[in-house]
Protein backbone atom coordinates (compact mmCIF):
# COMPACT_ATOMS: atom_id res chain seq x y z
CA UNK A 1 0.00 0.00 0.00
CA UNK A 2 1.10 3.58 -1.13
CA UNK A 3 1.83 5.85 1.60
CA UNK A 4 0.04 9.28 1.50
CA UNK A 5 2.19 12.45 1.26
CA UNK A 6 1.75 14.79 4.22
CA UNK A 7 -0.14 17.27 1.86
CA UNK A 8 -2.76 14.83 0.76
CA UNK A 9 -3.34 14.04 4.50
CA UNK A 10 -3.44 17.38 5.28
CA UNK A 11 -6.08 18.17 2.14
CA UNK A 12 -8.15 14.73 3.22
CA UNK A 13 -8.35 16.30 6.59
CA UNK A 14 -9.64 19.44 5.58
CA UNK A 15 -12.34 18.14 3.64
CA UNK A 16 -13.07 16.05 6.89
CA UNK A 17 -13.86 18.94 8.71
CA UNK A 18 -15.63 20.72 6.56
CA UNK A 19 -17.67 17.93 5.86
CA UNK A 20 -18.64 17.77 9.62
CA UNK A 21 -19.16 21.44 9.77
CA UNK A 22 -21.58 21.49 7.53
CA UNK A 23 -23.73 19.17 9.60
CA UNK A 24 -23.92 22.22 11.90
CA UNK A 25 -26.64 23.94 12.43
CA UNK A 26 -27.31 27.25 10.84
CA UNK A 27 -29.60 30.14 12.50
CA UNK A 28 -30.34 33.23 11.31
CA UNK A 29 -32.69 34.78 13.96
CA UNK A 30 -34.98 38.54 12.83
CA UNK A 31 -36.66 40.34 15.75
CA UNK A 32 -39.00 43.55 14.63
CA UNK A 33 -39.02 45.74 17.30
CA UNK A 34 -42.81 46.86 18.38
CA UNK A 35 -44.12 45.25 15.48
CA UNK A 36 -48.06 44.18 15.79
CA UNK A 37 -49.51 41.62 15.48
CA UNK A 38 -52.28 43.44 13.95
CA UNK A 39 -50.74 44.58 11.07
CA UNK A 40 -48.40 41.19 10.26
CA UNK A 41 -52.11 39.73 9.87
CA UNK A 42 -54.32 41.83 9.16
CA UNK A 43 -52.79 45.01 7.33
CA UNK A 44 -52.63 48.38 7.60
CA UNK A 45 -55.51 49.85 9.84
CA UNK A 46 -57.69 51.82 8.08
CA UNK A 47 -58.89 54.16 11.23
CA UNK A 48 -55.26 55.37 11.80
CA UNK A 49 -53.36 55.45 8.38
CA UNK A 50 -53.34 58.98 6.60
CA UNK A 51 -52.35 57.43 3.11
CA UNK A 52 -54.11 54.73 1.44
CA UNK A 53 -50.80 53.26 -0.13
CA UNK A 54 -51.63 50.02 1.47
CA UNK A 55 -54.82 49.50 1.99
CA UNK A 56 -56.72 46.45 0.31
CA UNK A 57 -60.64 45.09 0.88
CA UNK A 58 -59.72 42.16 2.35
CA UNK A 59 -57.24 41.26 5.48
CA UNK A 60 -55.70 38.69 3.57
CA UNK A 61 -55.23 41.64 0.93
CA UNK A 62 -53.72 44.40 3.02
CA UNK A 63 -51.26 42.06 4.83
CA UNK A 64 -49.40 40.81 1.70
CA UNK A 65 -49.61 44.71 0.43
CA UNK A 66 -47.66 45.37 3.82
CA UNK A 67 -45.24 42.26 4.03
CA UNK A 68 -45.05 40.95 0.96
CA UNK A 69 -42.27 38.62 1.01
CA UNK A 70 -43.82 37.15 4.49
CA UNK A 71 -46.65 35.81 3.55
CA UNK A 72 -45.91 34.83 -0.12
CA UNK A 73 -43.01 32.46 1.17
CA UNK A 74 -43.09 32.05 4.73
CA UNK A 75 -46.57 29.97 5.16
CA UNK A 76 -45.13 27.50 2.01
CA UNK A 77 -42.01 26.79 3.95
CA UNK A 78 -43.04 26.98 7.72
CA UNK A 79 -45.40 28.02 10.09
CA UNK A 80 -46.98 31.16 11.50
CA UNK A 81 -48.08 31.66 15.22
CA UNK A 82 -49.97 34.78 16.95
CA UNK A 83 -53.02 35.78 14.91
CA UNK A 84 -55.43 36.13 18.06
CA UNK A 85 -58.14 36.66 15.45
CA UNK A 86 -57.86 33.07 14.53
CA UNK A 87 -57.52 32.22 18.58
CA UNK A 88 -53.70 31.48 18.06
CA UNK A 89 -52.30 32.97 21.29
CA UNK A 90 -48.68 34.08 22.00
CA UNK A 91 -47.52 37.04 24.68
CA UNK A 92 -44.43 37.94 26.76
CA UNK A 93 -44.72 37.00 30.52
CA UNK A 94 -42.70 39.31 31.69
CA UNK A 95 -45.06 42.77 33.20
CA UNK A 96 -43.71 45.50 31.96
CA UNK A 97 -44.32 45.08 28.29
CA UNK A 98 -41.31 47.31 26.43
CA UNK A 99 -38.32 46.33 24.80
CA UNK A 100 -35.20 45.49 27.53
CA UNK A 101 -37.63 43.08 29.38
CA UNK A 102 -38.89 41.55 25.58
CA UNK A 103 -35.40 41.12 24.63
CA UNK A 104 -34.16 39.77 27.80
CA UNK A 105 -37.24 37.22 28.29
CA UNK A 106 -36.54 36.28 24.30
CA UNK A 107 -32.67 34.98 24.92
CA UNK A 108 -32.75 34.31 28.44
CA UNK A 109 -35.35 32.37 28.88
CA UNK A 110 -37.59 33.39 31.95
CA UNK A 111 -39.37 37.20 33.02
CA UNK A 112 -36.60 38.64 35.56
CA UNK A 113 -38.86 41.62 36.80
CA UNK A 114 -37.77 42.44 39.92
CA UNK A 115 -34.32 43.28 37.99
CA UNK A 116 -35.03 44.10 34.19
CA UNK A 117 -36.68 46.79 34.99
CA UNK A 118 -35.70 49.90 32.34
CA UNK A 119 -34.48 49.81 28.89
CA UNK A 120 -31.13 51.25 29.84
CA UNK A 121 -27.97 49.99 28.07
CA UNK A 122 -26.70 47.96 31.11
CA UNK A 123 -25.16 44.47 31.22
CA UNK A 124 -28.00 41.47 31.75
CA UNK A 125 -27.16 39.38 34.98
CA UNK A 126 -29.34 36.85 33.71
CA UNK A 127 -26.99 34.55 30.82
CA UNK A 128 -28.41 34.25 27.79
CA UNK A 129 -28.62 31.47 25.04
CA UNK A 130 -26.29 33.15 22.70
CA UNK A 131 -23.66 32.88 25.16
CA UNK A 132 -24.37 29.00 26.13
CA UNK A 133 -24.10 29.08 22.12
CA UNK A 134 -21.01 31.12 21.94
CA UNK A 135 -19.26 28.48 24.16
CA UNK A 136 -19.54 25.68 21.75
CA UNK A 137 -16.92 24.31 19.93
CA UNK A 138 -19.46 24.15 16.97
CA UNK A 139 -20.52 27.97 17.46
CA UNK A 140 -17.62 29.67 18.94
CA UNK A 141 -15.90 32.32 16.27
CA UNK A 142 -19.28 31.87 14.06
CA UNK A 143 -21.90 33.71 16.28
CA UNK A 144 -22.74 37.50 15.61
CA UNK A 145 -25.27 40.14 15.96
CA UNK A 146 -26.17 43.91 14.32
CA UNK A 147 -29.17 45.44 16.54
CA UNK A 148 -29.86 49.14 15.14
CA UNK A 149 -30.67 49.91 18.91
CA UNK A 150 -27.87 50.19 21.62
CA UNK A 151 -29.54 48.18 24.39
CA UNK A 152 -30.60 44.78 22.13
CA UNK A 153 -26.81 43.93 23.09
CA UNK A 154 -26.70 44.34 26.54
CA UNK A 155 -29.61 42.88 26.68
CA UNK A 156 -27.99 39.31 25.24
CA UNK A 157 -24.49 40.08 26.45
CA UNK A 158 -22.48 40.11 23.70
CA UNK A 159 -20.04 41.83 25.41
CA UNK A 160 -19.60 39.44 28.27
CA UNK A 161 -19.68 36.46 26.17
CA UNK A 162 -17.29 38.15 23.48
CA UNK A 163 -19.35 37.51 20.59
CA UNK A 164 -19.30 40.04 17.61
CA UNK A 165 -21.80 42.83 17.72
CA UNK A 166 -22.59 46.21 16.83
CA UNK A 167 -25.48 48.15 17.78
CA UNK A 168 -26.59 51.88 17.33
CA UNK A 169 -24.17 53.94 15.86
CA UNK A 170 -20.94 51.37 16.27
CA UNK A 171 -18.94 50.51 13.42
CA UNK A 172 -19.26 47.06 11.54
CA UNK A 173 -17.19 44.42 12.81
CA UNK A 174 -16.64 43.44 8.82
CA UNK A 175 -14.18 45.88 8.22
CA UNK A 176 -14.94 45.82 3.71
CA UNK A 177 -15.43 49.60 1.50
CA UNK A 178 -19.22 48.35 1.32
CA UNK A 179 -19.16 48.83 5.44
CA UNK A 180 -17.25 51.42 5.30
CA UNK A 181 -19.28 53.18 3.46
CA UNK A 182 -22.44 52.39 5.39
CA UNK A 183 -20.65 53.84 8.28
CA UNK A 184 -20.05 57.31 6.37
CA UNK A 185 -23.54 57.15 5.51
CA UNK A 186 -24.77 56.39 9.14
CA UNK A 187 -22.96 59.25 10.13
CA UNK A 188 -23.86 61.55 7.63
CA UNK A 189 -27.66 60.97 8.52
CA UNK A 190 -29.23 63.98 9.82
CA UNK A 191 -29.82 63.81 14.02
CA UNK A 192 -27.91 60.27 13.23
CA UNK A 193 -31.48 58.52 12.44
CA UNK A 194 -33.49 58.22 15.68
CA UNK A 195 -30.61 59.84 17.86
CA UNK A 196 -27.51 58.51 19.83
CA UNK A 197 -28.78 55.41 20.71
CA UNK A 198 -30.47 53.86 17.01
CA UNK A 199 -29.45 54.03 14.00
CA UNK A 200 -31.61 53.32 10.74
CA UNK A 201 -32.64 50.19 10.10
CA UNK A 202 -31.52 50.30 6.28
CA UNK A 203 -27.58 50.84 7.34
CA UNK A 204 -28.15 48.10 10.24
CA UNK A 205 -29.28 45.39 6.96
CA UNK A 206 -26.40 46.58 4.78
CA UNK A 207 -23.85 45.62 7.20
CA UNK A 208 -25.47 42.54 8.14
CA UNK A 209 -25.58 41.54 4.64
CA UNK A 210 -22.17 42.20 4.46
CA UNK A 211 -21.24 40.31 7.54
CA UNK A 212 -22.97 37.17 6.05
CA UNK A 213 -21.23 37.37 2.76
CA UNK A 214 -18.05 37.76 3.96
CA UNK A 215 -18.28 35.69 7.18
CA UNK A 216 -20.66 32.85 6.50
CA UNK A 217 -21.53 32.94 10.40
CA UNK A 218 -23.53 30.33 11.60
CA UNK A 219 -25.65 31.58 13.79
CA UNK A 220 -27.23 35.06 13.01
CA UNK A 221 -29.00 37.71 15.07
CA UNK A 222 -30.44 40.57 13.52
CA UNK A 223 -32.51 43.21 15.50
CA UNK A 224 -34.63 45.87 13.44
CA UNK A 225 -35.92 48.79 15.23
CA UNK A 226 -37.61 51.62 12.89
CA UNK A 227 -41.13 50.04 13.33
CA UNK A 228 -40.92 50.91 17.15
CA UNK A 229 -39.84 54.32 16.63
CA UNK A 230 -41.97 55.81 14.08
CA UNK A 231 -45.21 54.27 16.21
CA UNK A 232 -43.89 56.17 18.99
CA UNK A 233 -43.47 59.32 17.26
CA UNK A 234 -47.15 58.71 15.88
CA UNK A 235 -46.12 58.35 12.34
CA UNK A 236 -48.42 55.43 11.56
CA UNK A 237 -47.79 55.51 7.82
CA UNK A 238 -43.98 55.65 8.07
CA UNK A 239 -44.83 52.80 10.90
CA UNK A 240 -46.24 50.72 8.11
CA UNK A 241 -43.45 51.85 5.60
CA UNK A 242 -40.97 50.48 8.27
CA UNK A 243 -42.68 47.51 8.69
CA UNK A 244 -43.16 47.38 4.83
CA UNK A 245 -38.92 47.79 3.92
CA UNK A 246 -38.35 45.38 6.87
CA UNK A 247 -40.05 42.61 4.79
CA UNK A 248 -37.87 43.37 1.90
CA UNK A 249 -34.51 43.09 4.07
CA UNK A 250 -36.14 40.03 5.54
CA UNK A 251 -36.46 38.71 2.06
CA UNK A 252 -33.08 39.67 1.08
CA UNK A 253 -31.48 37.83 3.72
CA UNK A 254 -33.40 34.75 3.35
CA UNK A 255 -32.68 34.77 -0.74
CA UNK A 256 -29.09 35.73 -0.35
CA UNK A 257 -28.67 32.58 2.32
CA UNK A 258 -30.73 30.44 0.48
CA UNK A 259 -28.36 30.98 -2.91
CA UNK A 260 -25.55 30.11 -0.94
CA UNK A 261 -24.14 26.85 -0.59
CA UNK A 262 -23.33 26.83 3.30
CA UNK A 263 -26.67 28.20 3.94
CA UNK A 264 -28.67 26.75 1.36
CA UNK A 265 -31.21 24.01 2.91
CA UNK A 266 -29.19 24.33 5.93
CA UNK A 267 -30.69 27.21 7.49
CA UNK A 268 -33.54 27.65 10.10
CA UNK A 269 -35.33 31.12 9.92
CA UNK A 270 -37.06 32.62 13.24
CA UNK A 271 -38.67 35.89 13.31
CA UNK A 272 -40.74 37.47 16.20
CA UNK A 273 -41.32 40.52 18.59
CA UNK A 274 -40.12 41.98 21.66
CA UNK A 275 -43.55 43.32 23.23
CA UNK A 276 -46.77 44.29 21.23
CA UNK A 277 -48.52 47.62 21.24
CA UNK A 278 -52.33 49.98 22.17
CA UNK A 279 -55.13 49.72 20.04
CA UNK A 280 -56.87 52.29 18.59
CA UNK A 281 -55.05 56.09 19.09
CA UNK A 282 -52.66 54.10 21.76
CA UNK A 283 -50.87 52.37 18.89
CA UNK A 284 -47.84 54.80 20.01
CA UNK A 285 -47.61 53.29 23.30
CA UNK A 286 -46.71 50.00 25.38
CA UNK A 287 -46.23 49.01 28.90
CA UNK A 288 -47.96 48.12 32.11
CA UNK A 289 -50.47 50.54 31.78
CA UNK A 290 -51.10 49.98 28.10
CA UNK A 291 -53.77 47.32 27.34
CA UNK A 292 -53.05 44.46 25.12
CA UNK A 293 -48.91 45.34 24.57
CA UNK A 294 -48.07 42.32 25.73
CA UNK A 295 -49.53 40.15 22.61
CA UNK A 296 -46.93 39.29 20.37
CA UNK A 297 -46.10 36.78 17.71
CA UNK A 298 -43.44 34.34 16.24
CA UNK A 299 -42.69 32.71 12.87
CA UNK A 300 -40.38 29.86 11.96
CA UNK A 301 -39.34 28.35 8.40
CA UNK A 302 -36.73 26.80 7.01
CA UNK A 303 -34.51 23.46 7.82
CA UNK A 304 -36.38 21.07 9.78
CA UNK A 305 -39.52 22.91 10.38
CA UNK A 306 -42.82 21.63 9.66
CA UNK A 307 -45.04 23.29 6.86
CA UNK A 308 -48.46 24.19 8.67
CA UNK A 309 -48.69 27.58 7.40
CA UNK A 310 -50.62 30.21 9.09
CA UNK A 311 -51.57 28.29 12.30
CA UNK A 312 -55.37 28.89 14.41
CA UNK A 313 -56.34 27.19 17.95
CA UNK A 314 -52.95 27.12 19.36
CA UNK A 315 -51.05 28.47 22.29
CA UNK A 316 -50.52 30.00 24.45
CA UNK A 317 -47.05 30.31 23.77
CA UNK A 318 -44.68 32.93 25.53
CA UNK A 319 -41.91 34.75 24.90
CA UNK A 320 -39.52 32.82 27.19
CA UNK A 321 -39.70 29.67 24.75
CA UNK A 322 -37.94 31.55 22.60
CA UNK A 323 -34.73 30.82 24.19
CA UNK A 324 -35.80 27.05 24.36
CA UNK A 325 -36.32 27.22 21.10
CA UNK A 326 -33.13 28.22 19.97
CA UNK A 327 -31.35 25.88 22.39
CA UNK A 328 -33.32 23.08 20.79
CA UNK A 329 -32.64 24.15 17.24
CA UNK A 330 -28.53 24.33 17.97
CA UNK A 331 -28.95 21.44 20.32
CA UNK A 332 -26.98 23.31 23.04
CA UNK A 333 -27.90 22.60 27.01
CA UNK A 334 -29.45 25.81 28.18
CA UNK A 335 -31.30 26.94 31.52
CA UNK A 336 -32.71 29.57 32.27
CA UNK A 337 -31.64 31.31 35.47
CA UNK A 338 -34.60 30.90 37.60
CA UNK A 339 -33.50 27.48 37.20
CA UNK A 340 -36.67 26.33 35.05
CA UNK A 341 -36.59 24.93 31.48
CA UNK A 342 -39.54 26.34 29.37
CA UNK A 343 -40.64 24.03 26.50
CA UNK A 344 -39.69 24.64 22.92
CA UNK A 345 -42.77 25.95 21.03
CA UNK A 346 -44.45 23.54 19.07
CA UNK A 347 -47.09 25.28 17.18
CA UNK A 348 -49.69 22.05 17.10
CA UNK A 349 -49.67 22.84 21.00
CA UNK A 350 -52.86 23.69 22.81
CA UNK A 351 -53.87 24.27 26.18
CA UNK A 352 -57.10 22.83 25.71
CA UNK A 353 -55.62 19.15 24.54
Amino acid sequence: MKKLLPATVAALLTILSCSKADNTPRLVIITLDGLRWQELYSGADESLMGSNKYWRETPAERREALMPFIWQYVPEHGYMIGNRSKESYMQVSNTMNFSYPGYSEMFCGWADDERITSNNPVPNPNVSVLEVAWKDPRYNGSLSMYSSWESVRYAVNSERAGFPASSAHEPSFTNTYVTRMLEDMDAATPGEGFGYSERLDLITYGMAMETLRESHPKVFYVAFGDTDEFAHEGQYDNYLEAAHWTDRFIGRIVEYCESDPFYKGKTTYLITCDHGRGVGPEYTDHGEKTARSGETWFMAFGKDVPVLGETSGNGPFYTRQFAATIADILDVDFTPGNGVKSAPIDPEYSEND
